[in-house]
């Protein structure tokens, strides 16, 4: 092996390195590129919907503008499980809907794409002295696969199980 095929490997490997950095890193605050990163993961969402067979499938509901009860007239989309629980696609986010409420905490989540820490979920919690009426962490993305099992066999998706988890260095 010659020493230019050596160096040119390595440029193609300096470039390859640029190219992934530019990629991971969005492109500014724009509000396209947050609506496609947001349609995309939707994307993701419907996907894994329609490869289930067809008896465990989410019932597809897309607003007309009058279709949806008063607190789903915000979504394009809605797939709808049994109990009335769902996920729904808004445009700029995405929102889980538990049908029961809950005083302290809502059961209800939104994901939307933050551009300087990418996808967030946010819930509502009861404020306190020490934090802020909403709880926001960074969305682990392999729990797509959670919330449609939980959606299906009709319970809750809980809050901790689509957060990443905290890392506590000591």
């Amino acid at each position: 092996m010659s020493w230019i095929d050596k160096e040119l490997r390595r440029r193609e490997r300096q470039e390859a390195r640029a190219n992934a950095k530019h990629d991971s890193v969005p492109a500014g605050d724009d509000a396209a590129d947050e609506s496609a990163k947001i349609s995309a993961l939707w994307d993701r969402f419907e996907a894994i919907n329609e490869a289930l067979p067809e008896k465990l499938q989410l019932k597809r509901d897309i607003s007309d503008g009058k279709g949806f009860p008063s607190e789903r007239s915000i979504f394009l989309i809605f797939l709808s499980a049994k109990n009335g629980a769902g996920i729904g696609y808004t445009g700029d986010g995405i929102r889980y809907i538990w049908p029961q409420k809950h005083t302290r905490s809502s059961y209800n989540f939104w994901i939307r794409w933050n551009p300087g820490q990418g996808f967030q979920v946010s819930r509502r919690v009861k404020p306190t002295m020490f934090r802020p009426g909403t709880d926001e962490r960074a969305f682990h993305e392999p729990a797509i696969d959670h919330i449609f099992k939980c959606l299906v066999t009709d319970t809750r998706v809980r809050f901790r199980s689509v957060r990443k988890k905290r890392l506590w260095l000591f």
